[in-house]
């Protein structure tokens, strides 16, 4: 069992108490029903791999990790009144700082909203052109008015859907599609969750949440729809968890 990150207090006891858990001889007996805690002399092997051959195993494997398709993902940034101050100033800073783990091959779009829909940056492939012009449509973002989040998805579904369909049919190639909804959860205008659930479930787009002083579980019930994360920015390590988020999905 490993902890990674800063933990409090609170959190290394939770750590503690599952490893104790793990260890006591009920868990332990049913372990070996199951199948587990045998060969107990088995002994695995250590490999004396300095960092720079981590570093490259690891682009291998980013790269190779969907068969070397592709993904796309639209980033939908809440920008309602109730993300003003240090809720979208984390939501800018923890974007742009994880983005650097976003590889070059895939593709990038971003959607904001209050009481309506933008789309900032349309879909294209995250070179280097759109890499700086996702930095700038984030530094942009300014709160103001109320909060459709289910009417950004649908928009954001929407571009999703036409880009994967163009692109596919350019470069024969399958793509991962992938929603990252960025907001503090308060849906008080248009669609709701129960309007949009059956097109979500039924596009099969895994749709990961971060919320930001939020009402986490309006955006575990929309990430768990098609089995995706749900993050709390509020803890103190938002920016470790999208960058290792961002490495594993993209």
């Amino acid at each position: 069992l490993y902890t990674l990150g800063n933990l409090n207090s609170e959190q290394t006891g939770l750590a503690k108490a599952f490893a104790d858990y793990c260890h006591n001889d009920e868990s332990q007996k049913l372990a070996k029903n199951y199948g587990f805690n045998y060969l107990d002399d088995y002994a695995g092997q250590q490999w004396n791999l300095e960092g720079k051959a981590l570093e490259s195993a690891q682009k291998l494997w980013k790269k190779e990790k969907d068969a070397g398709n592709p993904v796309m993902a639209v980033f939908v940034a809440d920008v309602s009144g109730s993300m003003g101050g240090a809720p979208l100033q984390n939501l800018q800073t923890s974007l742009i700082n994880a983005s650097q783990y976003i590889n070059e091959d895939n593709y990038v779009g971003l959607v904001s909203y209050s009481t309506g829909v933008t789309i900032n940056l349309p879909i294209a492939k995250f070179d280097l052109n759109q890499r700086s012009y996702f930095t700038g449509a984030v530094e942009d973002l300014s709160p103001g008015g109320n909060t459709a989040t289910y009417d950004a998805v649908l928009v954001a579904l929407d571009m999703l859907n036409k880009a994967q369909e163009k692109i596919e049919t350019e470069t024969g190639k399958p793509i991962k599609p992938l929603l990252f909804v960025l907001s503090d959860g308060e849906t008080n205008v248009g669609n709701t969750l129960r309007d949009i659930s059956n097109i979500v479930g039924g596009m099969e787009v895994p749709c990961y949440t971060i919320g930001y002083n939020a009402n986490l579980s309006a955006l575990q019930e929309l990430s768990a729809i098609n089995e995706a994360a749900s993050i709390n920015a509020d803890n103190d390590d938002v920016i470790y968890s999208l960058k290792s988020l961002f490495n594993a999905q993209m």
